[in-house]
Order: C-alpha cells, then sequence, then structure tokens
C-alpha cells in the first residue's frame, strides 16, 4: 500500500506539471484515500482538493453561460485547443523517432544543437510545441546508449540522443510529422567529418521535404584576447570564405562572410583586446563577422580542416595585410590584461571552448540572508559572481551571469539562461546563515549538488535556498521527482562540487588558516533542478557568524574565494576534458 501511495505522489506530480485540474482532483482523491489507510497526516491535501473542487465550479459555470456562443466561436476554441496540445503522440519504430502533431510544421519549428561530452556526446532537438504525455515517454531505439524526452518549456518539446560516441542524426518533414532518424551505427573517431545527408527521391504530391543536416554547419563561434575562433561541423574550404574591407565614418571595418548557419550566433558576444568592436549578424545562409576599430589593425586568417581562424597581430595605421591560409604564429599572443597573482596556471588548453554560468543568488527585493551589521548576502553573492567572472574571462572560457545588478530573477529563469547558452558548467553562489543561538559557533564553507537529501542538516540549507520558490509542489511529491533525477548529471555534478570545494579551501586558506571545511553535500535546491548541465550551489560562509561576516565583505577576501573556485572549475575540465 506504501507503495501505491508513492504512485499516487507520481501521478499528482505529473498531473500538476501538465496543469491537468481534474486529473489532479482524481489523483488527490487517491492519495487521501489511502493516506486515511497508512495514517498520513492528509490535511494539506484535502485542502489542496477543496480548492481545486472550487476552481473546478467556477470552470464549469463559466463554461455553461458559453454554450450559447455561436458555432464559429466554438469552432475557434477547438482550434486554440489543437495548438495548445498541437504534439498528439511521440514514438519510436526501427530507428527513428516519430513526431506527430495536430498542426503543420515548418523547418523554423525545428532547432537543433550538439553538446560536447560531458561525460556522453548529446545531439539536441528543440520542438515547437506542448506534448502533454512527455514525462511518461519512454524512447529506446537499438544501438542507441540513451533518449531523453521532456516539456522543456511550456512551449518547447526538448529530445537529447546520448552517446559514448557521436550520434549520426538526420531528420525530414512532413505536412504534420517529424521524422528523426538515428543511425545506430555510431562513429569512433572524434573528429570524424559528418557525412552529409543524400537527398530523398519526392514522389511529385509527396509532402516530405528533403532530408537536411542536422548537423549546423558552424558548432561555435568564440573569442579570446584578439583571436577569434569558429568551429564547422564539417571541413570548409576557401570558397566558403568571403573577406572585404570598407572605412565610413572614420572607422576600419574588416567583414568575414562565412558559408554556413548557426542558430545561436545572435546571443554571441565577441571581445577582442585590440579592436574597439565586433559585431555577428546572421543571414540565411551565412554569418557575418564584423571588426571595427579606429586605426588599421594588422589581420590574419587561417583555415585549417574545420575550424577558421581571425587574429589581430597588431593594431596601426598601415596598409592592412591579409595572410591567407597562413601558418599560425609561434609567437604568443599577448593578454593585456594582468591576471592575479593569486590564478594558477592549470587552466586546460580547451577553456576557450567551455561556456559557464554563474548565478549570484537573490537580488532586488529579496535581499537573502542578512549578517549581525545588517549585510545582505545577494550583495556578497554578485560582488564575487563578477570577481569570477572577471577571472574566468581571463582564462579563456566563455562566461554569463544570470544578473549583473541588483535585481531579482525568477529561480526556474536562472537555469533556462544556462540552458540557451548550453552551457557546460551552472554555479549559484549563496552565504549560508544561522539562528541567533547558534551563530556564533557555526561557520565555514560548504558545496552542494542536486539530489536528495540525506541528512537533516542539508534539508534545512535547502529549505531556507527555495523559500521564494514558486513551484506547487509537496515536498513528498518533491522528493518523489529528485529521486528520479538523471544519475550520471548528479555524479558528474558531485564531481564538479569536490573539485570547487577544494579550491575555495586552498585559496581562502592563503588569507585565513581557521577558515572551515563544512564539506561536499547533496541538497534539492530548486535552482539546480532546470540545468542540463554540472551545476552546484556554493555556500560561501555564515553570513550569520561575527567574524566570518566581516571578511564575506572583504574585497580581497571576494577575490580570494572567486580564484579559488576559479581554480575548481580549471580542476574539473582538466579531469573531465
Amino acid at each position: 500500500m506504501e507503495q501505491q501511495y508513492k504512485e499516487a505522489r507520481i501521478e499528482f506530480l505529473k498531473s500538476s506539471l501538465r496543469k491537468d485540474d481534474n486529473q489532479k482532483i482524481d489523483d488527490l482523491k487517491k492519495i487521501i484515500e489511502l493516506g486515511k489507510k497508512l495514517n498520513k497526516d492528509i490535511r494539506p491535501d484535502e485542502k489542496k482538493l477543496a480548492v481545486l473542487n472550487k476552481s473546478i465550479k467556477v470552470i464549469n459555470n463559466k463554461n455553461i453561460e458559453s454554450t450559447q456562443t455561436s458555432s464559429n466561436n466554438k469552432q475557434n476554441k477547438e482550434k486554440q485547443s489543437n495548438l495548445l496540445y498541437s504534439i498528439k503522440n511521440v514514438t519510436t519504430s526501427n530507428n527513428s523517432i516519430v513526431v506527430d502533431f495536430n498542426v503543420d510544421i515548418k523547418e523554423d519549428d525545428i532547432k537543433f544543437f550538439e553538446l560536447k561530452p560531458s561525460p556522453l556526446y548529446r545531439d539536441v532537438f528543440d520542438i515547437k510545441g506542448y506534448f502533454k504525455d512527455a514525462l511518461a515517454t519512454k524512447l529506446a531505439i537499438q544501438g542507441v546508449e540513451q533518449i531523453t524526452i521532456g516539456q522543456f518549456q511550456p512551449d518547447v518539446l526538448r529530445i537529447v540522443i546520448s552517446g559514448d560516441d557521436n550520434p549520426d542524426t538526420s531528420y525530414k518533414i512532413t505536412k504534420r510529422q517529424l521524422i528523426i532518424d538515428v543511425n545506430s551505427k555510431q562513429s569512433t573517431k572524434k573528429d570524424e567529418q559528418i557525412k552529409e545527408i543524400s537527398k530523398q527521391k519526392i514522389e511529385p504530391n509527396s509532402n516530405i521535404q528533403e532530408m537536411v543536416d542536422l548537423k549546423n554547419s558552424i558548432r561555435s563561434i568564440s573569442s579570446s584576447g584578439d583571436k577569434i575562433t569558429i568551429q564547422f561541423n564539417k571541413k570548409i574550404s576557401q570558397k566558403d570564405l568571403k573577406y572585404s574591407t570598407l572605412k565610413q565614418n572614420g572607422n576600419f571595418e574588416y567583414i568575414f562572410d562565412i558559408n554556413g548557419k548557426y542558430s545561436y550566433v545572435e546571443p554571441t558576444k565577441l571581445n577582442l583586446n585590440s579592436i574597439d568592436k565586433v559585431i555577428t549578424t546572421e543571414n540565411k545562409n551565412s554569418v557575418r563577422i564584423r571588426l571595427i576599430n579606429k586605426n588599421n589593425p594588422k589581420i590574419k586568417y587561417i583555415l585549417k580542416s574545420n575550424e577558421l581562424t581571425i587574429e589581430v597581430l597588431e593594431t596601426q595605421t598601415q596598409k592592412v595585410e591579409i595572410a591567407k591560409n597562413g601558418s599560425e604564429p609561434k609567437s604568443k599572443t599577448t593578454v593585456p590584461t594582468k591576471v592575479s597573482k593569486q590564478v594558477q596556471n592549470t587552466t586546460p588548453k580547451n577553456a576557450i571552448n567551455k561556456t559557464i554560468v554563474i548565478d549570484a543568488g537573490h537580488g532586488g527585493d529579496d535581499v537573502g540572508a542578512v549578517g549581525p551589521n545588517k549585510e545582505y548576502e545577494k550583495v556578497i553573492n554578485l560582488e564575487v559572481a563578477k570577481y569570477l567572472d572577471n577571472i574566468l574571462k581571463q582564462r579563456g572560457y566563455k562566461v554569463y551571469l544570470t544578473r549583473s545588478t541588483d535585481k531579482f530573477i525568477k529561480v526556474m529563469d536562472r537555469t533556462i539562461l544556462a540552458n540557451e547558452k548550453n552551457a557546460d558548467l551552472f554555479i549559484s553562489i549563496h552565504t549560508n546563515s544561522m539562528p541567533k543561538e547558534k551563530a556564533s559557533s557555526t561557520s565555514g564553507i560548504e558545496t552542494f549538488f542536486l539530489s536528495p537529501a540525506r541528512s537533516e542538516r542539508a534539508k534545512k540549507v535547502a529549505a531556507l535556498e527555495n523559500k521564494d520558490d514558486i513551484r506547487e509542489m509537496s515536498e513528498s511529491s518533491k522528493n518523489v521527482f529528485l529521486e528520479s533525477l538523471n544519475r550520471p548529471r548528479i555524479t558528474a555534478s558531485h564531481k564538479f562540487a569536490i573539485d570547487v570545494q577544494s579550491g575555495l579551501l586552498q585559496a581562502a586558506r592563503t588569507k585565513y588558516k581557521d577558515v572551515r571545511d563544512t564539506g561536499v553535500k547533496e541538497g534539492p535546491f530548486w535552482v539546480l533542478v532546470g540545468a542540463q548541465m554540472p551545476s552546484i550551489l556554493i555556500e560561501l560562509g555564515f553570513i550569520s557568524h561575527p567574524v566570518e561576516s566581516k571578511r564575506l565583505y572583504e574585497k580581497d577576501y571576494q577575490q580570494v574565494l572567486a580564484n579559488g573556485i576559479a581554480n575548481g572549475i580549471d580542476s574539473y575540465f582538466l579531469k573531465n576534458p
């Protein structure tokens, strides 16, 4: 009976996520019935049931009143309903995933991107539409290690195909059907060129579009120092590149038009040390990169198999020199911004390809914990996040902040940014607190990763950080949900947490030898739930402690902590490239 009770809780969670009030009522009735037999506290569930019943009555009354509307209005409502549940079904057949729609679809309704190993290769499909049975659907194809499906956003269904080797995927679109073809014979060569998909023969009356290469030809665009790197999913040639220069409004412009598609060109921010402005734009079949500067820079570009490198050698007033298809310069690139002495020279070589999202906890009206001298947690979190942002960028990482000012951001929106940026890591920065009776005796640094809490201490910390979360779930439902989390991601997050905790302690103890290690722990932190990558929540110290609170407000100590986090990130990527 206990198992039946848990299953009823799971079904209630699913109906809550689908916002299916009628099913929620049925599930609650079952929970209450079983809870009575098991001597559970059913009062919260009875209150929920009463609220739902009341709301349903209101809706039914409105429906009765609306029966007098015209047939045209009824037809419009039916159309709206079809649009809401635009995805009818998702199934597998042979080596294909078949998505059936209630409405006609087009190419723009499908977005694809690829994530590098962490630890698996992942091909990700974002499909416009709502699929009410996403949580209950299990997809499996012989030879494919893992396929996951979920309602990523209210209007976006996400399908992820994962494997040790890079999956070979393609798709075709009929009028109301998407077919994702998955080649189970995956490549064992990491650098193997992606095969172009041959065009299918289309019958005269067929609605099938031609097969398209899902591997967007431009995989990534990034910048570091005075260099821009564009990586492709297939071999490129000189014909794929057009270069031009012009002078207008007192500025020199150097324009690169690159054949290919890059879905995330708009969010891409490129910064070069010696260039005033870099602008990226995307046309139908090409991406344009414009380098704008007052003086004539000496520029060189290199085409190398599936990579284009644009490098600013120096800024001068002489004639622009373009070295086509030249070799890599032997001299080291000079980075004008000096890195702090605390920054260790252990940054992995592939840092340029890694994206990190930093979340400064709380903000705006949500001040977080408050110290003995009215120090606000939100201030400490933001300052450390900014220092960390600067350090990581100096080391070559691509970095995004969920907030750079004192503003409130909903918990669920913080990981949405990380997912949109295809981040490799997500870090949420916080400061701990204890009640007055324990304030003077509790201090130290601790790092959490997302998992059901195994200790009362972890539960209390999580409850404090989750208090502003708006998710309509009971604690028992939340625990059931946490138990179903992706275990490989939890394992990766655990490894990441260990490396960051170690980096923090080493850095902090260079300034204060008495900094306590309160350990790496599991916890149900809802700010981490939506992240599709390894994610952690850091408690930098206890703002409630009379001594530690003063340290946390020191700029030097904030920089030390940021440096320790950065060192932990380096360590993680060195072990998990």
